[in-house]
């Protein structure tokens, strides 16, 4: 980014301040290209077009705050920042005195302008590197990083990204939650999407014979700094992440419930006279038959599935809260696996030949779970 540095002469004083002494003007060819296109589509100069932005922004932020108080050094920074939050009004503020913390004396923490976590989610120009490096610091360092943050991919450019894994993977995986499903999914293939996009540039470092074994490297690094910030699918046939903890804590819940019904049914989908008085069908033939076995293969895969999200997430289960019904005193995990018990249970009175068809019908992932 380049600077521009125009001197202001100051009268002399004993320990003039920085501010005092020389304004830093920061812009680049994009910030230029923008002025210029801004300052056209109005018909007016660059500085024109400026001052109508500044007086624009300032009346929204502060109403009628009369700018001759601020000189007068009348109005602190807190002032300001509780009349953009709309906590007091003008009428309200002290402007019969001078504050110890004058807005005119004020010195920011960044030359960069500071973006909220709404601005990262929403469409906008590219931020740069250190603006976004900063975003994703943890919030005790200033920054907003936490299991909600979303930033939009319009954000991040191509070659944006620097070599540097932790803010780096914490950039992508603020993409990724922006680019989810409704459901809060995030595909392992669309992880390996964004770093194929935004990382493969890091290898330009490595000479040319070097280049693919970087490439592979780069993809392996960074899609597992990635998945390592999500939460893991707990289900077996299932290649995808969970993007925030609600999410996942409302799968889970879904799959107690699931644990729950399959033992509910236990006892009258593994017998096939019980079963075939709820089809309210009086006949026995091939066709129903096959029609139970299917029911069957799929109640076993339900078992399956509410098998391996216990199992995944065991410490999750035993640590949160869920509503567990039905075994109301024990953790969700003790809840889970009592109803996987006893539907097993029920399953293992089946005749050898219905349980071996039904297990042949599972996936092997699936198969897998069952035989553990």
């Amino acid at each position: 980014m380049a600077a521009t540095t125009e001197s202001v002469t100051q009268p002399h004083q004993s320990q003039p301040s920085p501010k005092n002494i020389q304004k830093t003007f920061w812009t680049d060819n994009q910030g230029d290209a923008q002025l210029d296109a801004l300052a056209a589509l109005n018909d007016c100069s660059q500085g024109a077009l400026l001052r109508s932005l500044v007086e624009e922004t300032y009346t929204e932020a502060f109403d009628d705050l009369d700018p001759a108080h601020i000189e007068q050094g009348q109005v602190s920074v807190d002032d300001l920042q509780a009349l953009a939050n709309d906590e007091i009004t003008v009428d309200e503020l002290d402007l019969t005195s001078i504050t110890t913390e004058s807005v005119t004396e004020y010195e920011p923490d960044s030359y960069y302008l500071t973006v909220t976590p709404d601005d990262l989610a929403e469409p906008g120009p590219e931020l740069d590197w250190e603006t976004l490096r900063d975003a994703v610091e943890n919030p005790e360092d200033g920054g907003y990083w936490n299991d909600e943050l979303e930033i939009h991919e319009s954000r991040v450019g191509d070659t944006t990204l620097k070599a540097s894994h932790r803010p780096a993977a914490r950039i992508l995986t603020g993409v990724a939650r922006s680019k989810a499903y409704e459901n809060g999914i995030v595909p392992h293939d669309m992880i390996e999407d964004l770093v194929n996009e935004y990382c493969l540039h890091l290898t330009n470092r490595l000479t040319d014979g070097e280049q693919e074994r970087g490439k592979v490297h780069i993809r392996e690094t960074y899609t597992n700094l990635i998945a390592n910030q999500l939460y893991e699918n707990p289900s077996p046939v299932a290649n995808s992440y969970y993007t925030t903890k609600t999410n996942l804590h409302a799968r889970l819940q879904a799959e107690i419930d699931m644990a729950q019904r399959v033992a509910n049914r236990a006892e009258t989908v593994t017998d096939f006279d019980a079963w075939q008085q709820t089809q309210g069908c009086a006949f026995d033939d091939e066709n129903l038959r096959q029609q139970w076995h299917s029911e069957l293969t799929t109640w076993l895969e339900d078992i399956a599935r509410a098998k391996h999200a216990g199992r995944t997430y065991a410490i999750e289960l035993r640590r949160d809260n869920y509503d567990n019904a039905d075994n109301e005193g024990e953790t969700a995990f003790d809840g889970l696996h009592a109803n996987i018990h006893d539907a097993l249970e029920a399953f293992d009175t089946l005749p050898a030949e219905v349980r071996v068809d039904c297990i042949e019908a599972l996936e092997d992932r699936l198969l897998a779970v069952i035989g553990e």
